[in-house]
């Protein structure tokens, strides 16, 4: 086991120190001698409480006044806190008669802090958690006049709260680093690290003095309670510091961590697993602080540089910047590089680089932050400050928040203790087997030597409920945002488990479940939201093709149907804001609850079906995560009732229809798709409508329709909760005007064209109109064949009968004139020798029946009267009775009467035809 430093040397050494000789700090706060000269010598305080870190009850300090903070007061001083205790007592104004009575106090926490104006006490969430070893300025403000409480956390406003304060006349004590309770210090929250600067001002300072001060550009003295007067002092260390250093040590800048004697490839995978860089030194004074940071350490007469060409002769790459330099842009010694192709890799030397084998042994110095947060997890522990450490260069340890720390032992390999109570928790031995990952190459095992990445430990003690044993833990620099490859590599997270390998050793891609399902999980049952309401699915319907049957009347649609629900049950890891990046592995999913639907207005009532064909994943609508510390291979998890499940899957379905045909061809048809929760009743599951969607991908334009509104209704009325997607579809009436209504109004017209026929021709007139009348029926016969079968009339049936009626009517008219007509004396009923001579212009301009006489002689012959038979006065009376009673018109009028009446039946016609399709039908549609 390793000689365990004491904790206490180590830390005053840590905060001390600086790069010169030792070289653990490349960018050091300044020395106390420097800030005299550049600051002015203004130096304070800074008094140290159990730097070793050891619970204890008798070190404090007490101040030698009893103060008075009857009204506005102002409290600022500067902690530095070594280890986290569950409570870290940092200062109490304990009233002096009764130190249990509204104490004025101020504790730290990992993550938060406490702050008591006179008893009147309250947690306050930090914006980040602190840290150990760093110096943080902090002032408490009573505001009485304005009635307020302020905080301040270096110099910036965190709190600010309406406080009714009531004046405070006690006097009162002043303790510093114990936790007072019955008369009695509590050990187990004695402070544990630095403070300085602790004063108290009658007043309220405004907010910039008081960042003056945390800057440190102005030391103020109270006038309450001043640093600088006496104090009573048990167990603790003092020292002066210059004033800058406690504002320059905020941030540490960069620790350079020695690496002993390792080939080239075995130094940069240690080196990234620091989270550190080796440098590339191009000017000599850059090369000499290189060698300054290794002084002193045996064998380190070589050391490496960053940069090889092993993968282009001369093109030099430097793998911790990705950076490429020719030789030129490198500070190369005389004749250098000399190696070709067996020298891949540079050495320093005084003169400048060298080039060397990569299988050498070298050391190197790792430029590692020094303010970076190590985590060790794989371990359980009820206090998040227990997982967290800091990195010490000389020697290479880790020493965390808490008790615990990790330290290298004589043997070579390394020991996670509890520095309070002295307790060995896990070991890693030298050269040890790593059960976790598979070990392929030679960097990889020289890199095993080292604590950091994700390995296997034999614990000593109980962890997390696991006997001694093997345990894989992972000890990384990651942020929470970053994930620790197995080497020690910090990848950002968003790439693990993103399909693709980003870590050298492959392990991001590995162990990617998404769901986490409970011990008492049942499948079979729906998840109860905790309202106890019904739980609302939101059905999601994107579909790609549709297909109208009209005749038969069906609609073909090939969709994407999306279920999507909460699941209060279930726990989710590592989600992506990307969903596809979430997709459930099929023997996750086939452990999940998921809701089945039927297909109601289908031939055989169709199911949602759940095979391989259904995919499944988790949508991350809360980035809310809480990381779980426990697991050694780095989980977010995500609560099941804020972030939805959605299973998604491709159907083709054929729908049954009801359509309407009476507007047809100008019909505009609405088609269901219609769906029902099986899986349980309303009473359990009903459709969300604000969370369901449908959307159409394929084109507008159909066949026989066009695609117009598509929504989508639910109804959780019934015992069965339904949606039912609704189709709009109008008419294409294009087909229709082309083929049906543009030859029967062209045969109509040509029908009504032989009423300007010479009255004389009848059978040409009347052979015209029955052929129209014949095509018209023929037509007609073929669009009734085209459709369904209705009881009803169709807009076109009624067209088309229109056209045979009024076609009709012409024939009728036909007849009329004829039998208006008179083919008796004069008129022969041969047009040569017609009484009008051309009867087309006769009719329109008749002469004088006597004129007409003079020029024309007529020459009657009538049948020889012989007795003749009782027949022949049958045939007289027959041929008479046919002739229409004379009336005073002639046959003119009825040839205009004809034309006018079958003009304005027509026109009737058509505009309530047309008018009647001018609103609600797909004549006239407007989306």
């Amino acid at each position: 086991m390793a000689q365990q430093k004491s904790i206490l040397d180590r830390y005053l050494t840590f905060t001390s120190s600086s790069s010169g000789a030792n070289g653990d700090v490349d960018a050091h706060a300044p020395t106390a001698a420097e800030v005299g000269v550049e600051a002015g010598g203004s130096n304070v305080r800074v008094v140290t409480f159990n730097g070793d870190g050891a619970e204890r009850g008798t070190t404090l300090m007490k101040y030698t006044k009893v103060v008075r903070m009857v009204r506005d007061y102002t409290l600022c001083l500067r902690f530095n806190v070594h280890l986290f205790r569950i409570l870290n007592a940092v200062i109490y104004f304990l009233t002096a008669t009764n130190y249990d009575e509204d104490p004025i106090s101020f504790e730290v926490y990992f993550e938060k802090i406490r702050t008591k104006f006179g008893g009147r006490g309250r947690f306050y969430p930090l914006p980040a958690n602190l840290g150990t070893n760093k110096w943080y300025h902090y002032c408490q403000v009573r505001d009485m006049t304005g009635g307020e409480g302020r905080v301040y956390l270096d110099g910036e406003l965190i709190v600010r709260e309406k406080v009714n304060f009531l004046a405070d006349p006690k006097p009162r004590d002043v303790v510093i680093g114990q936790d007072q309770f019955k008369e009695k210090y509590q050990s187990q929250y004695s402070y544990s690290g630095k403070l300085s600067q602790v004063n108290v001002w009658g007043r309220v300072l405004s907010q910039e003095q008081i960042q003056s001060v945390s800057r440190c550009e102005v030391d103020l003295e109270g006038d309450v309670l001043a640093w600088s007067n006496p104090w009573e002092v048990q167990h603790v260390q003092e020292q002066v510091v210059a004033l800058r250093e406690l504002c320059g040590s905020v941030s540490r800048g960069r620790l350079v961590v020695p690496l002993p004697l390792l080939r080239y490839h075995d130094a940069v995978y240690v080196c990234k697993g620091l989270r550190g860089a080796i440098h590339d030194p191009a000017t000599p004074d850059g090369m000499l602080k290189e060698f300054e940071y290794l002084k002193g350490i045996g064998g380190c007469e070589r050391q490496w540089s960053a940069v090889t060409d092993e993968g282009h002769e001369n093109l030099w790459y430097n793998p911790f910047t990705n950076a490429y330099f020719n030789n030129s842009q490198l500070f190369f010694r005389i004749n250098n590089p000399d190696g070709d192709k067996y020298q891949n890799c540079n050495r320093l030397r005084w003169e400048g680089l060298e080039d060397t084998s990569c299988d050498q042994h070298s050391c190197a110095a790792c430029h590692t932050p020094a303010d970076s947060t190590w985590t060790l997890r794989g371990i359980c522990e009820d206090e998040e400050r227990m997982f967290y450490f800091n990195l010490e260069a000389r020697p290479l340890g880790f020493f965390g928040f808490g008790e615990y720390a990790v330290e290298k032992m004589d043997d070579g390999g390394w020991m996670w203790y509890n520095t309070v109570t002295n307790t060995t928790m896990a070991i890693l031995p030298h050269h040890h087997s790593n059960t976790s990952v598979a070990v392929s190459t030679t960097a990889a095992l020289a890199r095993y030597t080292y604590p950091m990445g994700r390995l296997t430990w034999e614990t000593k003690m109980e962890v997390c409920g696991q006997a001694p044993g093997p345990r894989v833990l992972t000890l990384s620099p990651c942020t929470t945002s970053e994930f620790t490859c197995s080497d020690g590599v910090c990848i950002p997270f968003a790439r693990r488990c993103d399909l693709r390998f980003d870590c050298e050793d492959k392990t991001d891609e590995s162990l990617c479940d998404i769901i986490n399902y409970p011990a008492d999980y049942r499948s079979r049952l729906p998840p109860r939201p905790a309202s106890d309401l019904a739980l609302a699915i939101s059905v999601s319907v994107t579909m790609d093709t549709l297909n109208v049957d009209t005749t038969n009347m069906l609609l073909s649609v090939t969709y994407n149907l999306r279920l999507t629900w909460y699941d209060n049950r279930l726990t989710y890891n590592n989600l992506k804001k990307l969903a596809r990046l979430n997709s459930v592995s099929q023997e996750q999913a086939e452990m999940l609850w998921r809701p089945t639907l039927s297909f109601l207005n289908t031939d055989n009532i169709q199911n949602t079906a759940v095979d391989s064909d259904a995919v499944t994943t988790v949508i991350m609508e809360d980035e809310n995560n809480v990381p779980d510390l426990s697991n050694p291979y780095e989980v977010e998890i995500y609560q099941g009732d804020t972030n939805p499940v959605s299973t998604t899957r491709k159907y083709h379905t054929v729908f049954t229809c009801f359509f309407d045909l009476v507007l047809y061809p100008f019909d505009i048809q609405k088609c269901d798709m219609q769906f029902q929760i099986l899986s349980a009743s309303s009473e359990y599951l009903i459709f969300n409508l604000s969370g369901s969607s449908v959307e159409y991908m394929g084109p507008k334009l159909l066949v026989e329709y066009r695609i117009g509104k598509i929504d989508l209704d639910v109804n959780n009325a019934t015992q069965y909760s339904g949606s039912r997607v609704r189709v709009e579809l109008i008419r294409r009436y294009g087909y229709a005007i082309l083929n049906i209504y543009v030859p029967s109004f062209t045969l109509l017209i040509i029908s009504y064209l032989t009423l300007f026929f010479r009255a004389p021709i009848f059978e040409v007139r009347l052979n015209t109109a029955l052929t129209s009348l014949l095509v018209l029926a023929t037509l007609f016969t073929q669009v009734s064949a085209s459709l369904p079968k209705t009881s009803y009339f169709k807009m076109v049936d009624v067209w088309l009968l229109f056209c045979i009626l009024l076609n009709f009517l012409i024939i009728i008219w036909h007849t009329v004139i004829d039998l208006v007509i008179d083919y008796g004396d004069g008129f022969s009923g041969v047009s040569g020798s017609s009484p009008y001579g051309d009867v087309s212009k006769t009719w329109a301009h008749p002469p004088p029946p006597k004129e007409a006489a003079r020029h024309i002689e007529v020459t009657q012959v009538r049948p020889m009267q012989t007795g003749g038979t009782p027949d022949s006065g049958k045939g007289k009376t027959f041929l008479s009775a046919l002739r229409l009673p004379a009336t005073n018109f002639d046959f003119h009028f009825y040839i205009k009467t004809s034309k006018i009446t079958t003009s304005a039946i027509c026109l009737v016609f058509n505009l309530i035809y047309w008018g009647t399709l001018s609103a609600g039908s797909g004549l006239m549609y407007y989306t």
